[in-house]
C-alpha cells in the first residue's frame, strides 16, 4: 500500500461517519460473529458457514465481523472476481448478514482496493477503506464503536504506517461508549505466531490509553481468549472460518479451541460476553469481560 492508498484510506474512514450518529440501534444485547481466515472455499469454510447460520438463527446475531484472509491464497483481483461468488456469496447464502471486514496478508497478495470496491456491489459487504470506523447505537445507554486496522501494513512497516498510528489514536480519541479494535495479526497468542511484538510495542500502548475493552484478530487459524494482565483489554483470537491449526493453552488464556470455529461477542449496558463455538456450531466455552 503506497502513502496516497492509505491517506485516502484513512481520510475515508475518518469522514464515513459523524461522532454522535449512528447507523443501527439494537436491543441490547447486541451481538455479532466474528471469523477470520475464512476464504479458502474449502470443506472447513462451509461447515463454519452452517454453523454460523444455525447459531444467528437461534440468537439474534446482528452482524459479522471479519478479522480478514477473506480469500486465499492470493486474495481477489477486482470486484467482478469469481471469486465473490464462490467463496462469499454462495458459500454465506442464507446468513444474510452485514459484514464488516478486515484486510488480511492473503488479501494484500491481491488487489485491496477492489475488497473496499466491492462494497459498493454487494450491500450486505462492508469495507469502507483499508482502515474503517464503524458505530453502533446499543441502547440509549451504550454505544459500541468498532475500528478496523490494517495491520500487514503496520508489521510490514509499509509507506504511511505512522499515518496509520496516528489515525488510530486519533480516532479512538474521538470515540465514545464501548471500543473494539480489529485487525488481522494476533498481539496476544499462544498459537503458532506467538505474540507480535511490533504490536506490542506500537498498538497495546494506544488500546490501553484509551481504555479499549477487547482486541479482535486472526491469523492463527485457532479460538482463543486471553487476558493478560499487562493489558487493559482482552484478545480475542478468531481464525478458524476455513482452516485449523492445534493451538495451546497458555499462562493467560481463558478459552482456546482448534479445529475451526468462530466467536460470538455480545455487548448490553453492563459489558461484553464472549462466547466460542466450534465448527458445527457447538458452543465450547463463554467469557464475561
Amino acid at each position: 500500500m503506497n502513502r496516497r492508498q492509505l491517506l485516502i484510506s484513512l481520510a475515508g474512514a475518518i469522514a464515513l461517519r459523524p461522532l454522535g450518529s449512528f447507523a443501527h440501534t439494537f436491543e441490547p444485547p447486541c451481538s455479532f460473529f466474528v471469523v477470520g481466515d475464512w476464504g479458502t472455499g474449502g470443506a472447513l469454510q462451509k461447515r463454519v458457514a452452517k454453523a454460523l447460520k444455525l447459531v444467528a438463527g437461534s440468537t439474534g446475531t446482528s452482524f459479522v465481523v471479519s478479522t480478514g484472509d477473506n480469500f486465499y491464497p492470493s486474495g481477489v483481483t477486482s470486484a467482478a472476481d469469481p471469486q465473490w461468488k464462490t467463496k462469499f456469496e454462495d458459500i454465506y447464502q442464507g446468513l444474510n448478514l452485514p459484514w464488516w471486514s478486515a484486510l488480511g496478508n492473503h488479501d494484500h497478495r491481491g488487489n485491496v482496493q477492489a475488497q473496499v470496491a466491492y462494497s459498493q456491489k454487494n450491500a450486505l459487504w462492508n469495507m469502507p477503506g483499508q482502515t474503517w470506523k464503524h458505530e453502533v447505537a446499543v441502547s440509549s445507554v451504550t454505544k459500541l464503536t468498532l475500528v478496523a486496522l490494517d495491520t500487514t501494513a503496520l508489521v510490514l512497516k509499509s509507506e504511511g504506517w505512522q499515518e496509520q498510528l496516528q489515525w488510530l489514536d486519533d480516532t479512538l480519541g474521538a470515540s465514545v461508549g464501548t471500543r473494539v479494535v480489529v485487525g488481522h495479526h494476533p498481539l496476544r497468542s499462544y498459537g503458532l505466531y506467538k505474540d507480535h511484538a511490533f504490536l506490542v510495542q506500537h498498538v497495546k500502548p494506544l488500546l490501553d490509553k484509551h481504555e479499549v475493552r477487547m482486541y479482535c484478530c486472526g491469523h492463527d487459524h485457532d479460538l482463543q481468549v486471553i487476558r493478560n494482565p499487562e493489558d487493559r483489554f482482552t484478545c480475542l483470537v478468531s481464525g478458524g472460518g476455513g482452516g485449523s491449526r492445534e493451538t495451546s493453552k497458555g499462562k493467560h488464556s481463558v478459552l482456546a479451541h482448534s479445529g475451526g470455529g468462530f466467536a460470538r461477542v455480545a455487548v448490553d449496558d453492563s459489558g461484553i460476553s464472549v462466547t466460542v463455538y466450534d465448527a458445527d456450531g457447538i458452543e465450547k466455552g463463554s467469557v464475561r469481560i
